[in-house]
């Protein structure tokens, strides 16, 4: 990925970049549409107009109108037409800022992995597959249907329609012991039956249940030692199971595909029966980390725009994030530039253009309204109510906001929050409490896992959705686990947003410490609240955490470990 843009051109790109303060404006935006969309072209030009963006500053991309996109499809369909259009209008090197609207993808998935996902796959369906036969297992010397095979397979044949397994399943290694277990005993228990014809059915289910699961290896070990005389020819068993380990030797030093795969989960499962394929597929599927996931939000990703063969695997530390050091670890790296991304989005069209409608009303007459801190989230993490109470300390030493700050367990109940302005807390996982009378132009997130996940559903429950209905015009969420490290740090970006001086992207791209990552920002990026009615004087702000000029341009840097944090 990444590998199209000639490095001459790259090169140009960075070269371009001026210098310039801080402060981001109309001219320094590009607006990111989908051209198949009329609605999404609407909203696009109603923000141009406005802001005062230039109408070619509105870059129309033919891509999908679905919430999710593939990782081929954001290269070849957003990625390269959108830096090729962006050279060829010569605004490359002198815009900083990209906003998507209502209609562009929220979420590019992770690169496809067929043979992965197909192990994957197998994996599940394998465990399901182990509690299954346990399950019949259970039945036998109990009931005796009348088998539909002279063979041992399918197991539907021997045992009627199968049962469902029950979740939550038990652990693999748990449940094959217990299976083996239960193997033993209902050995002991069918030959103690007097009814030939129920030890003749009971006798049948359990070599097939050996067969089912660990292959023809399991039965013939298992009629080895049974020494019945109704039993299959081990002759004839032996040179099935030399013939399969045979082939399925030669399909594991063949390069691999899905086909090939799937021949070789098949020859296991002759083989080694479901055990053995589960064992297989576990131990070669994808095994990936929450910090090593390949998927992120679009507008993550897109901040990266100028980088080169972008590693597709993990997060990335934020070059823009305030409190990475610059050169801490060996020599410094002249980067790239990073663009500040925004997203005017919501589950409606009408949505995205109230945001927009709202932003820039509020802004003319400045924001005003409570300040709502809800701490008291989750147990396992209770440090994080520290980076709450630093900035409920913070607002009552250095501002005149009506601040109402509460530790409780419990969430803001309904109708709690009246002249809600200003909001941050957490942990309601996917469901929004209504406790909020949002006045217009308000700001805020609740933090939690998943609360973008469905973000243009009018029916979700989650957060980000039901907030911009309700009348937020600026949130923060996430498109799956972020971990909680990976959200702006309410102590930091609140003060910040309150001196008046930056606008909401400044903001969000100044404390938000990861990039091409789960988290995004939904708002009009030139949004700044506090403009006409500032309520933080600068040198109120932690050293270091207001923007330097320049601070949005490629320079030397180095991600180094992080300045130690405020909260306390």
């Amino acid at each position: 990925m990444f590998k199209h843009l000639p490095i001459v051109a790259l090169l140009l790109v960075v070269a371009a970049w001026p210098g310039r303060a801080p402060a981001l404006n109309a001219n320094e935006v590009v607006i990111i549409a989908n051209a198949d969309l009329p609605d999404s072209l609407a909203v696009a030009q109603f923000y141009a107009q406005q802001r005062g963006i230039d109408a070619s500053h509105i870059i129309a991309l033919k891509t999908t109108g679905a919430y999710a996109i593939s990782r081929e499809d954001y290269d070849s369909q957003i990625v390269q037409p959108l830096r090729a259009t962006l050279i060829q209008r010569q605004l490359a090197g002198k815009v900083r800022c990209l906003v998507a609207v209502w209609g562009v993808p929220v979420r590019v998935l992770a690169p496809a992995n067929p043979v992965g996902d197909l192990l994957a796959a197998e994996a599940t369906k394998a465990h399901y597959r182990l509690a299954t036969d346990y399950q019949l297992l259970g039945t036998v010397g109990i009931k005796f249907p009348a088998p539909r095979t002279e063979g041992l397979t399918p197991l539907a044949d021997l045992f009627g329609p199968a049962p469902t397994a029950v979740e939550p399943l038990p652990a693999w290694d748990a449940l094959l012991k217990d299976v083996d277990t239960l193997l033993g005993i209902k050995f002991s228990e069918f030959q103690k039956l007097k009814d030939h014809a129920q030890r003749q059915i009971a006798w049948r289910q359990v070599m097939g249940l050996h067969m089912d699961i660990h292959g023809l290896e399991g039965l013939v070990k298992f009629v080895e030692g049974a020494g019945l005389s109704e039993a299959p020819s081990l002759s004839v068993l032996r040179v099935q199971l030399n013939q399969a380990r045979e082939k399925l030797q030669q399909l594991q030093a063949a390069p691999a595909s899905v086909d090939n795969a799937r021949e070789v989960l098949e020859l296991m499962q002759k083989v080694g029966g479901v055990v053995a394929v589960g064992a297989y597929a576990m131990q070669h599927k994808p095994s990936v980390s929450i910090l090593d996931a390949a998927d992120a939000a679009v507008d993550s990703e897109l901040a990266m725009l100028w980088w080169q063969d972008l590693p597709l695997n993990k997060q990335i530390p934020n070059p823009l994030f305030w409190r990475w050091r610059a050169g801490e670890q060996g020599r410094d790296e002249v980067l790239p530039p990073v663009m500040m991304t925004s997203r005017i989005d919501g589950p409606s069209r009408d949505d995205a253009l109230r945001i927009i409608a709202d932003s820039v009303a509020a802004e003319k007459t400045g924001l005003a309204g409570n300040f709502y801190i809800d701490a008291g989230g989750l147990d396992r993490a209770k440090n994080y109510d520290a980076v709450f109470r630093s900035l409920n300390r913070f607002l009552r030493a250095n501002t005149k906001l009506n601040v109402v700050f509460d530790e409780a367990h419990a969430v803001f109940q309904a109708g709690q929050c009246p002249q809600s302005a200003l909001y941050v807390g957490w942990y309601s996982l996917q469901k929004y409490v209504p406790a909020f009378q949002w006045v217009r132009g308000a700001v805020g997130w609740h933090v939690a896992s998943f609360e973008a996940m469905h973000l243009r559903d009018p029916g979700s429950e989650e957060w980000c959705p039901k907030m911009i209905q309700n009348g937020v015009v600026a949130t923060v969420g996430s498109v799956d686990e972020p971990t909680l490290a990976s959200f702006p740090m309410p102590d930091e970006f609140f003060p910040l947003l309150l001196t008046g001086k930056y606008t909401l992207a400044e903001c969000y791209w100044r404390t938000t410490p990861m990039v091409s990552w789960r988290v995004l920002l939904i708002a009009d990026p030139l949004y700044n609240p506090f403009k006409v009615d500032p309520q933080v004087k600068s040198e109120a702000l932690a050293p270091g955490l207001a923007p330097p000029p320049d601070w949005a341009n490629g320079q030397p840097w180095r991600p180094g470990s992080p300045a130690s944090s405020q909260a306390n």
